[in-house]
This record gives structure tokens, sequence and C-alpha cells, in this order.
């Protein structure tokens, strides 16, 4: 995307199958093609995109580069291309215009978050029922996520991992196995829709949870509610970390906080601002955070429950509203295929 504020001009370099789907979603600006199979990539992109800002007149001008989000060797060929410009990395302006997001963009991640709840739940109602033979494997529950994600009008899924009983000990393990009973289950997935990601987390216990397992799961709300008591504007990020700190001393709850307890998203799973205890970033109205607070079970496990809040000017307002999460989830018997 190359953009002068100041013209009021607005170019998408894209390959060609990529145009009428731009055109679709609203895209006002003028778009410039290129056939990804003409050389090896990114070659055919560098060459569009320099065509494009020669006919702007930027061979010799000043050009922010999101140098973050794109390769080395990419970078490379724009400037072997327009060696004149003076190119100039703008990834600190990009993403503070990317942590405060418009109306609309809440909205997509709103409706992103909608999906992956639905789809994790589409995925354990095909565990419920009974039969005989527990023969419902981890991989393909998995897969049942990702398919009910795309049937509730999601447009792709990322990061997903189920994990159960020692697996659940760690962040993430290769999906083996089938569904046993008496183990605690982490889903874990990550979806966007049109571009605006949902970072989801759930847990659910397949039988009936034993008091550990309960007491494990009441424990993790507890710290989450510390934070959310403290998601509002005028708060920094590392006030809202410090509050979990304090919760888990104070209520005598193991917390895991090596990757902090939340961070924001938008158009990624995971960008600024963190809520760790290094980010003093003030929060303000228009922040979307994920809070992600990881704390122990009875074996070890590692449980969550992610939720998505928007900041607004009294607070904040919880965009993972579909279901309530409020209790562990649990799966009474098994079917071994839907």
């Amino acid at each position: 995307v190359v953009v002068r504020t100041r013209m009021g001009e607005k170019h998408i370099v894209c390959p060609f199958d990529w145009a009428e789907a731009f055109r679709k979603q609203g895209w006002g600006g003028n778009i410039t093609t290129y056939d990804e199979n003409e050389d090896i990539p990114p070659r055919a992109a560098a060459d569009a995109l320099c065509g494009v800002l020669s006919d702007l007149g930027l061979e010799g001008g000043q050009i922010g580069v999101d140098t973050m989000r794109v390769s080395e060797l990419f970078i490379r060929l724009l400037t072997k291309r327009l060696p004149a410009a003076d190119w100039v990395p703008c990834d600190d302006l990009l993403n503070r215009l990317r942590i405060v997001k418009t109306q609309d963009e809440v909205k997509l991640l709103e409706e992103a978050a909608k999906q992956s709840d639905r789809g994790i739940i589409g995925a354990l109602n095909h565990l419920e029922g009974t039969v005989d033979t527990l023969g419902y494997t981890v991989a393909e529950f998995s897969e049942r996520i990702r398919v009910h994600i795309g049937e509730y009008g999601g447009s792709g899924v990322g990061h997903l991992a189920t994990t159960q009983g020692s697996q659940a000990q760690l962040h993430y393990a290769p999906q083996r196995g089938e569904f046993a009973q008496g183990n605690l289950v982490r889903m874990d997935v990550t979806n966007h829709y049109r571009g605006y990601w949902s970072n989801a987390g759930r847990m659910a216990v397949i039988g009936d949870p034993d008091e550990a397992q309960a007491r494990a799961y009441r424990d993790n709300l507890v710290l989450k509610m510390a934070a959310e008591e403290r998601l509002r504007p005028g708060e920094h990020c590392r006030g809202v970390f410090e509050a979990v700190i304090r919760a888990s001393r104070e209520n005598g709850v193991r917390l895991w906080s090596e990757v902090g307890v939340g961070h924001g998203l938008g158009v990624s799973h995971r960008e600024p601002p963190y809520v760790n205890r290094d980010d003093g970033t003030r929060l303000e109205p228009g922040m979307v955070l994920v809070l992600n607070i990881y704390t122990f079970g009875p074996e070890l496990e590692l449980i969550h429950s992610q939720d998505m809040y928007e900041i607004v000017e009294d607070g904040s307002r919880k965009l993972s509203w579909y279901r309530a999460w409020d209790e562990l989830y649990t799966v009474r018997g098994l079917r071994a295929r839907h």
C-alpha cells in the first residue's frame, strides 16, 4: 500500500488475482497488479511497487517503509531499483497508528472474536454424546475448530493447537493421541476476519472436573478479574501487569508470567502494546487488548481463558462476549465421528 496523505492519493500494489477482493471490500484508491509468476518472489512485487513510486515522482523523495513487516531481500530490491530515494523506517509511526483502532476496525475484531468462540464451541459439541469407544483424536478435534471458524465467516486461521493432560503442561505441544477421561484440555486458536485477528484460548475437561481442577480454573478467573478492573483510560500496561502479580500473591495463585499477561491485537494476532512489566504504554480509548493470564492446574497444566477488550471512555468493553466461560466447560461423553 502506498499512501500520500498530502496529495490524497492511495495505491495498492498486489497480485492480479487479489484486485477484485480489494474492490469488493470497498477500496477506493488505485490498484496496480503484477503476476507473481513473472520472477522469483518478491522481485515482481518490488518492480511493480517501484514503478508506482516512479510514476508518482518519488524516485528521489523520502519514502517511509514498514521494515518490520517485509523481508530484508524486499528492502534490498527497492533500494537497488530506486537508489536515489531516501528510504526511512516508519515502524514506530505505524505501530502508533495501529494501536488505536477506528470503530470499523473494532467491529471486525469483535466479529473475529465471535467466530473463534463459535468455532471452539462447535468443535466441543462434536465431543458430546456417549459411545463405547472413545476414538476421537486431538488432531481431528483441532480440525473441527478450523472448519467451524470458516463456516461462521472467518477468513483464515493462524496458530491452532489443542493440548490435554500432561501435554498441557507445555506452552505448545504437537497434537497427538485421543481424548481421555479426566484430562484438562486447552484449546488455542488465532483467526482473522477480513485481516483483523482474534486470539482465543479456552479450557475444558473431559468428564466432570474434580475439585482441584475446578478450583484451579476459578483461581485463574480471579487473576483475570484483577486485570479487568485496571483496563481503563489512563492506566499503564505495566500497572495492569502489576495488579495481576499482586492478586497472584494475595490469593496464593501460582502465575506463569514470562510471556506477560496480555497484548494488543489488530492486523496481527500479537502486537503492541504489551501487558508486561516493561511496557509503560498508557491505555486510551480505541485500544484493543487480549488478556492472556496463565496459571497452573493440579498436574501443572497451563490454564488460561483469553478474552478481548476494547478500551472505552469509562473502562473497557469485552469483545469476546459470545460465551461467558465463567466455569470450566464440561464434556460429558464422546462420540468417535460426526
